[in-house]
């Protein structure tokens, strides 16, 4: 006699319509989208937006570069201190008032920039910038997704973190084109006031804080942090697996930024300025791509491999630049090593997830931004001096190369057990 197939009762088949009603309208996917914006306001005023405020500042009151630069440089160096603590204060405060309290005083930086006539008014003015930064980088980012997402929270920083990417393909151009048609006063108020009507009112109302009954589709543990305090900054650093995933990234944006810094200097003798831009262009296009591929399968995978997979393919992408004259193998170059530029800012908190206790998750990751943003912040410098002492940048573009090899070993090195007291957060199979 074949078993009978029972049927819910309507109730029950009620209740398992309204789960799946939820779940398809996930407020998770809504935070997604308000992070992309943070970080595309993020990245194009705090990032992309330096070398433009360096050549506008350079052109209204003749300062040296050095001298404008040395603030950019006291800008990642502070900004390094309070990005370690930025995961612990949206937890403490919520992320709503940390992004908009956050973007404000952006906001109110850039706008500074604009009416500084003495040298010591541009570190103010930076100054003011640097909590905003903190507030809207890759650490905040990081943090925020995790306390929505835990089985596919790769593809969702992924998606997020794209923001960065485009502020360097779209942001960045358009504040570009703003400054040289409307001036650069009128043209950070103007961009001001477009992240004032679209980031601020979503920010309000998309970052709220979760509610204990919501969850992603096919995941019914996404969890709140756990309690206690967790391991201090000086107990993460005494964790062998800790420092080999730090020092692996620290050395593969070391030599992802110095690059970044001098790759049109390097590219313009070959290939002339506007192909150069061109290259440019193409490596932050592959930037995105990249990242969106890595996003779609990285929730399945190991994440230490992953990321020496994507250091290889830069290392490859250095072999290319450095063995072709044509424009052909450097254009191929640029793409290569810009399928991994943004990948390694994504990993970091991928790896920390499946290998730490849920309550460090952004402590570890807003420490991990930290140490790798004064480390790179070096980089343009020493390829500066290289190039100096060796009269091209053939010997700077091995140094870079040495560095990402070093990085990809590094990475895969796993010391000792892994330091939680419970199972962590294993990759989907």
């Amino acid at each position: 006699m074949k078993p009978e197939n029972r049927q819910p009762a309507p109730e029950g088949r009620e209740k398992i319509a309204a789960m799946d009603r939820n779940r398809s309208r996930y407020h998770g996917w809504w935070v997604v989208l308000c992070s992309f914006t943070i970080a595309l306001y993020g990245w194009g005023f705090g990032f992309y937006g330096l070398s433009l405020y360096l050549v506008a500042l350079h052109r209204a009151w003749g300062w040296s570069p050095a001298e404008i630069s040395s603030a950019i440089s006291f800008y990642y160096i502070a900004g390094a201190f309070l990005v370690m603590q930025v995961g612990d204060v949206i937890h403490r405060h919520g992320a709503r008032t940390v992004v908009l309290a956050g973007s404000a005083l952006m906001a109110l930086g850039v706008a500074g920039l604009t009416v500084v006539h003495e040298l010591w008014q541009l570190y103010l003015a930076v100054a003011i910038m640097i909590p905003g930064w903190a507030a809207m980088g890759g650490g905040a980012i990081n943090t925020i997704i995790a306390q929505w997402f835990n089985r596919r929270r790769g593809w969702a920083a992924s998606l997020a973190l794209n923001g960065a990417t485009s502020a360097g393909l779209v942001f960045a151009p358009a504040f570009a084109w703003a400054i040289d048609t409307l001036g650069f006063a009128r043209a950070c108020a103007a961009a001001i006031v477009v992240m004032m009507l679209t980031l601020w009112p979503l920010a309000a109302i998309v970052l709220r804080p979760r509610r204990a009954d919501e969850h992603d589709a096919g995941d019914e543990t996404v969890p709140h942090a756990e309690a206690g305090a967790g391991m201090s900054r000086a107990a993460l650093l005494r964790q062998p697996r800790y420092l080999t995933m730090v020092g692996a990234f620290s050395l593969g944006l070391l030599a992802q930024i110095s690059f970044i810094a001098h790759q049109v200097a390097f590219l313009e003798p070959t290939l002339g300025l506007q192909a150069a831009g061109w290259a440019v262009s193409a490596g932050s296009l592959a930037a995105l791509v990249g990242r969106l591929s890595v996003g779609l399968f990285i929730d399945r995978i190991d994440r230490r491999g992953a990321s020496a997979v994507i250091l290889c393919v830069q290392v490859v992408s250095m072999v290319a630049l450095l063995s072709s004259t044509s424009a052909f193998g450097l254009y191929l170059g640029c793409i290569l090593f810009g399928f991994g530029v943004g990948n390694l800012i994504t990993l970091p908190g991928l790896i920390v997830q499946q290998e730490f206790p849920r309550r460090d998750f952004a402590r570890a990751v807003s420490l991990n931004v930290a140490i790798t943003q004064l480390v790179a912040a070096t980089g343009p410098s020493i390829i500066g001096l290289l190039h100096d002492l060796s009269g091209d940048y053939r010997t700077s573009l091995i140094a870079c190369l040495v560095l990402e090899v070093a990085a990809a070993a590094l990475v895969l090195v796993r010391p000792g057990p892994a330091p939680i007291d419970e199972e962590p957060i294993a990759a989907e199979t």
